[in-house]
C-alpha cells in the first residue's frame, strides 16, 4: 500500500536531509512504528506522506508511493480527495487542532460535510455514532462540549474517531499518546488496533517511545539524526538487533518489578 524509498528533504536555508529506503512496504492492517529521540526527523517523514511538510521543506529525492501511484505528483485537488478518506492523520493533541471556540459537534459536522453530501443533522449522527466507536460515554453531550471541557484523553479520541470516519486505507499518527498518562495510552493503543482490526487500515506511527512501539507493532523502524539507524519486524528489533543504538533505546525502556517493559 505504501512504499517510501531514499527520501530526501531540504528546508530553506538548511542541509537536505535523508531518510533511506524502508525495505518494508505497508500493507492492509500493518502497523508500523517509526521511533527514535525527538529531533531525529520521524515527524518530517510522516508530513512528507501526507504532503504538509513545514517551513518550505521538500522532498528533493526519492519517492513515496500509495497503491501503486507517487503522492508526490498529486494536484491539491488529489491530495483534497485523499485527505481524510483515503489518508488521515491523528496529531499529539487532537484538541489543540480544533478552534477553542467552536463546539466538538460544530467541528465533526463540518469534517463531515467537506468529505460528502450529507444534512448536518446525518453529519450529528454519524459522529455520534464514530465517539460510540471509541467508547466515549454520552457522545450527545461531547458533540455539545468545547474542546477545553473534555479530558486529553477524551480529545484524543474525538481525534481517532474523526480520522476514522471514512475507514481510510492508511492512518498516520504523530506521537498520539505522549501527552497522556499511562492508563489512557494503553486505552488509545487498544482502541486504535481494534479499528485497524475492523477496517483492515494500514498504520503508522512516531513514537519517541520504544515500549509503546514494542507493544503494538509488526514492523519498527528506528531513526537517529535524520537516517534509519536500524528497521525490522518487531522480534527482530526487540530480541535479535546487534546495533548499538537500538540497544541502547531498549535498556533505557522502564521497567517495573524486574520486570521490563519489552
Amino acid at each position: 500500500m505504501v512504499e517510501i524509498s531514499n527520501l530526501s528533504f531540504s528546508y530553506s536555508g538548511h542541509a537536505p536531509f535523508l531518510f533511506q529506503s524502508v525495505t518494508e512496504t505497508l500493507t492492509d492492517g500493518s502497523w508500523t512504528s517509526i521511533t527514535g529521540e525527538s529531533g531525529s526527523g520521524k515527524t518530517t517523514v510522516i508530513r512528507a506522506v501526507l504532503g504538509l511538510l513545514a517551513g518550505g521543506g521538500k522532498v528533493t529525492r526519492g519517492d513515496i508511493l500509495f497503491n501503486g501511484k507517487s503522492l508526490l505528483k498529486n494536484t491539491q485537488e488529489q491530495w483534497r480527495n485523499l485527505r481524510g478518506s483515503e489518508i488521515s492523520m491523528i496529531f499529539q493533541d487532537s484538541g489543540a487542532m480544533m478552534n477553542p471556540t467552536r463546539k466538538i459537534g460544530a467541528v465533526f459536522t463540518e469534517y463531515l460535510q467537506t468529505h460528502e453530501k450529507i444534512s448536518k443533522k446525518d453529519a450529528w449522527a454519524k459522529g455520534e455514532e464514530m465517539l460510540e466507536k471509541m467508547r466515549l460515554p454520552s457522545p450527545d453531550n461531547i458533540m455539545r462540549s468545547y474542546p477545553f471541557q473534555l479530558s486529553g484523553g477524551m480529545r484524543q479520541r474525538v481525534g481517532i474517531a474523526m480520522g476514522m470516519t471514512y475507514q481510510p486505507k492508511l492512518l498516520l499518527a504523530d506521537e498520539p499518546t505522549s501527552a497522556l498518562d499511562v492508563t489512557t495510552q494503553a486505552q488509545i493503543v487498544r482502541q486504535m488496533m481494534e479499528l485497524r482490526d475492523d477496517y483492515g487500515t494500514g498504520i503508522i506511527v512516531v513514537t519517541h517511545n520504544l515500549g509503546v512501539a514494542a507493544y503494538m507493532s509488526d514492523y519498527i523502524v528506528v531513526m537517529k539524526d535524520g537516517h534509519i539507524e536500524d528497521q525490522g519486524d518487531r522480534d527482530h528489533i526487540l530480541h535479535h538487533s546487534e546495533n548499538d543504538y537500538t540497544r541502547r533505546l531498549l535498556s533505557a525502556v522502564p521497567s517495573m518489578g524486574g520486570e521490563s517493559y519489552v
